[in-house]
């Protein structure tokens, strides 16, 4: 008799709470973001004239960035590390990136199963648990150059790809090798050292907001969809990439719960400083498999929807990589979001030119040729295409290249070093197209429904805090276009280019018409109204 009670009452709660979900959908608990459509600016192709609609605004951005995986730690103890991350952070002298995503390293350092010695790493968490911050030092040291030169407003991701080595399963950065590839992917720690993990995060964050860093971001989890486990060789032997960590949905959900329940109200949590979501490896849209971790910790089905409220509750973004991603995925993806999920905003958080993703825009390149380093404007033009991407279908708020710095040959890096020659720095295309962005659209910037009036003359408008507005133009034809630029060149005006001949340079324009060289990517800064008398150059 008692469990045909219990039966009745929990058909009575899962029938109510099913009711009041849907009652809530129906007063804006769930109701699909409607971005506002500007008529102006969608009938405005073939006028060849840039039409913006301020009246139209979108996401508001925190701002640009790249990773210090690996090259932090080799750079930081250079005589001329200066030199190296100016070209990332300076304003001036280089892109003015405003994000800097800090590895947490695992620990990896000595392992030799890890074939590339480059990427393996120190942690500050010792094998008996305490905490040594005097290590990894010529990487802490590559952020306080960052941060000298960036300055104070420096936002500082700290990111994992894998727990601590003391904290794993089989005391690795990596999963062990399987003999059969088709096994299921297992994840390389066990609930219990959550909360281990959690306090190492935590202490983590602490520390660099002790030293005078703006850590807006602590993210535990990379890619968690993909298996991160070491292969056999055909002797026998075994190997690894890189360090990295498998969750199931439900592993992800329950780390989450515990690293919420540690940072939210917390000290750490009051300087501004928050937990991300897992890093998507790739945007989809529904039905897919990046969709089933999103649905687990935000969904408001009866099932989840007591178990999963603190996350709901405490995120407002979610984070994100670009890889194996079309534009059309990720149209379906921002459809899906809107759809489901309206009140969180999109970070792209990582993204490279990898030789095995169809949607790079060099592909065939790679297909024709293998490796490069891809320093042309060929591959600038493609990053920047899917920068444009992001920014206008996602409405991403911030938008970051892998690794700031590479070795070797591979479309990874932004700046390429070299070991033995430590002067010779060699940037990419991709650098300065980036810095078209970066060095622009500040920290606070709301973008605007924009048009250039010119079919196949992308362009993406933004208002700064201090009143003047960029706007960015990519043409990736082999012919100059030209648009007529709107009323705000009045007030003043600057034009920046990067293509085969010019990085981020600024450039003369005597008149309204404004010439977008082939293969190319132009910013213009309007000056603020009140600058009117600056005059136009």
């Amino acid at each position: 008799m008692k469990n045909i009670f219990v039966k009745s009452v929990s058909r009575i709660i899962t029938a109510f709470l099913s009711f009041a979900i849907a009652f809530l959908g129906v007063f804006g608990v769930h109701i699909n973001r409607e971005w506002p459509v500007s008529e102006a600016v969608n009938n405005n192709i073939g006028t060849n004239e840039t039409v913006l609609d301020e009246k139209a605004t979108y996401q508001t951005m925190t701002g640009f960035g790249a990773s210090a995986c690996w090259w932090g730690k080799d750079v930081g103890g250079w005589d001329n590390a200066e030199d190296v991350i100016a070209l990332l952070y300076d304003s001036e002298k280089g892109i003015g990136l405003n994000i800097y995503r800090y590895n947490l390293g695992a620990g990896s350092q000595g392992d030799e199963y890890m074939y590339v010695e480059y990427n393996r790493t120190e942690t500050f968490l010792k094998e008996d648990g305490t905490l040594d911050f005097t290590a990894d030092a010529a990487a802490q040291n590559a952020l306080a150059i960052a941060k000298k030169i960036a300055g104070d407003d420096l936002r500082v991701c700290l990111f994992a790809n894998s727990p601590p080595v003391s904290l794993t399963k089989n005391g690795k950065a990596y999963s062990a090798p399987v003999a059969d590839d088709s096994a299921p992917y297992e994840s390389n720690i066990s609930a219990e050292n959550y909360e281990t993990y959690a306090d190492f995060l935590y202490a983590c964050a602490e520390y660099f907001l002790n030293n005078g860093y703006r850590v807006v971001d602590v993210s535990a989890m990379n890619e968690p969809q993909y298996a991160w486990r070491a292969w056999y060789n055909a002797d026998g032997s075994f190997s690894c990439n890189q360090e990295g960590c498998h969750y199931e949905p439900q592993e992800a959900l329950e780390l989450l719960k515990v690293l919420v329940e540690k940072f939210d109200g917390s000290a750490v949590d009051k300087q501004g400083c928050k937990v991300s979501m897992f890093e998507s490896g790739e945007i989809q849209g529904p039905w897919t498999v990046p969709a089933s971790y999103i649905d687990l910790l935000l969904g408001v089905n009866e099932d989840d929807y007591f178990y999963n409220r603190s996350l709901r509750k405490y995120f407002d973004t979610i984070t994100t990589h670009a890889y194996w991603s079309s534009t059309e995925t990720k149209q379906a993806a921002a459809d899906y979001l809107n759809d489901r999920y309206p009140n969180y905003n999109i970070a792209c958080t990582e993204y490279c030119q990898m030789l095995n993703d169809w949607n790079t825009g060099v592909h065939d390149y790679f297909e024709q040729n293998g490796a490069t380093n891809g320093l042309g404007i060929d591959f600038g033009i493609a990053m920047a295409n899917i920068i444009m991407d992001d920014l206008t279908i996602l409405n991403a708020i911030e938008w970051n290249w892998w690794t700031g710095c590479s070795y070797g040959v591979y479309t990874d890096g932004l700046v390429y070093l070299d070991r033995n020659d430590r002067a010779d720095l060699t940037t990419s295309k991709r650098l300065w197209c980036l810095g078209n962005f970066s060095k622009f659209i500040e920290e606070g910037a709301v973008r605007m429904a924009c048009s250039s009036g010119v079919e196949n003359l992308r362009c993406a408008a933004f208002r700064n805090p201090d009143g003047t507005t960029a706007i960015v133009y990519l043409n990736d034809t082999n012919v100059a276009l030209t648009t007529q630029l709107p009323a705000l060149a009045e007030n003043g005006y600057s034009v920046y280019v990067t293509d085969e001949t010019h990085d981020l340079e600024k450039v003369q324009n005597l008149s309204a018409t404004l010439e977008v060289p082939p293969m190319s990517v132009v910013t213009v800064v309007f000056e603020a109204a009140e600058a009117k008398d600056s005059g136009i150059c």
